[in-house]
């Protein structure tokens, strides 16, 4: 019994620390390890996304919709990459560099601007020479993602977006990597496939040297120790014990991830993404809503569940309003996109419309200044967006936020019922 009990225990912190690396190494398994997989490209090359995400939207979970996605997993055990940044002459984008834990940085419009570039990929214990005319940019770990994304307003911005994600490029500099065995991902709820992975992360990407006794704590399950998760699992009140914990961090991590924040009205305020310290419950909360998350100085955002009730927002029993007294301050684009809280997906809808935002075609401001969004499945208008009919949530994002946000004085009104 009580090897079942320290089973339960360890498995539900690994789970807790280890969630994000799984779907991410996940998505990387798909992309650059498996030839079967339908997207596959391999290491250190780039899969673009050459239509804005919609309904269905496979690479992770809660996308933009206003932006053209690329992504690439980059492995540095063989030495440096190089990475060719286009000119895009205003036009935003980010290439957002996340580790297998999803820490985050960036190289952006906001951090280099937007003349583009040469930078030599690099991790901390590389020291070779840097190219002249290239700028060294180091990263923590061998294997990382890059998640690019480039402002496409709208289905007519899409001949300029895909032209510029053409003149992104990874350049190897000749070296290969180390050819490791990679584990197939399995099912999330299975708890010998979730800490194989995390094994696999551990021993191949690393962790934070402050992270090393809690890791150390995991070797019972077989991570990051002598024995295989296989061979520690083989204990029948060990793998009850794992089993549950797994299922105790899931429960635990979904109470996360709909938490409401102390702001009026139910908005959730997403703190920093992309850099969580030691906080390992609010890097899977985030996760499990979506991988991919931007630091706050890059993409200031908001989620929301309920409306100012408190009540769930769901398209099947209320249409709802959101009135801005001003419009979110951001020094390139916001917007305010509907998921379906089921499948944290894109909505279908008739109209093709997943968001209302500055790059909305025809957006009414009034003559206060204020920005009024209707929320129905009728969604009439430039201001109105399609909900589903059942239970939604919104995100609000404002790309490149400005003094207001950071420092809190604006924050976004709640979500009503329309009165009718």
């Amino acid at each position: 019994m009580a090897r079942e009990t320290w089973a339960r225990h360890a498995a539900h912190e690994a789970a807790v620390f280890g969630l994000p690396a799984v779907l991410i190494y996940r998505q990387m398994h798909a992309q650059a390890i498996d030839a079967s997989a339908p997207g596959f490209v391999g290491f250190n090359r780039f899969a673009h996304g050459r239509n804005l995400a919609g309904p269905g939207y496979e690479a992770f979970k809660t996308p933009n919709a206003d932006t053209l996605y690329s992504n690439a997993y980059l492995d540095l055990t063989g030495g440096p990459v190089l990475l060719e940044v286009s000119a895009t002459n205003g036009r935003y984008f980010t290439a957002n560099f996340l580790d297998m834990f999803g820490n985050a940085t960036n190289i952006s419009a906001r951090t280099h601007g937007t003349s583009g570039g040469r930078f030599l990929i690099a991790t901390t214990d590389w020291g070779g020479e840097v190219p002249d005319g290239t700028t060294l940019f180091r990263v923590t770990q061998p294997y990382m993602w890059i998640l690019l994304r480039i402002e496409a307003e709208d289905d007519r911005a899409l001949p300029v977006a895909r032209a510029l994600q053409d003149r992104f490029a990874i350049r190897s500099q000749g070296q290969t990597g180390t050819r490791r065995a990679f584990p197939r991902p399995g099912s999330l709820a299975d708890v010998t496939s979730l800490l194989t992975v995390l094994d696999w992360v551990v021993e191949n990407a690393g962790v934070r040297n402050s992270e090393r006794a809690l890791v150390h704590r995991f070797r019972g399950l077989g991570v990051g120790g002598p024995l295989s998760v296989a061979e520690a699992l083989d204990d029948p009140r060990t793998l009850a014990g794992a089993r549950q914990g797994l299922a105790d961090a899931a429960m635990v991590i979904d109470r996360v991830k709909r938490q409401k924040s102390a702001d009026a009205g139910g908005w959730r305020e997403t703190f920093d993404p992309g850099r969580y310290g030691h906080n390992y419950l609010f890097r899977s909360g985030i996760h499990s809503l979506g991988t991919g998350a931007n630091v706050r100085l890059e993409n200031f955002s908001f989620t929301t569940f309920s409306d100012a009730e408190g009540q769930v927002l769901d398209g099947s029993r209320h249409e709802y309003v959101l009135r801005f007294e001003s419009p979110p301050p951001s020094e390139f684009f916001w917007s305010v996109t509907v998921y379906d809280l089921r499948t944290q997906e894109l909505v279908p809808n008739a109209q093709g419309k997943y968001l209302v935002g500055s790059n909305t075609e025809g957006l009414k401001i009034a003559s206060d200044g204020s920005v009024t969004i209707r929320l129905s499945r009728r969604a009439e208008g430039p201001n109105a967006i399609p909900v589903p009919e059942g239970p939604f949530y919104l995100a609000l994002r404002a790309q490149g936020p400005r003094r207001e946000l950071l420092d809190g004085s604006w924050r976004p009104s709640p979500v009503r019922k329309e009165q009718r």
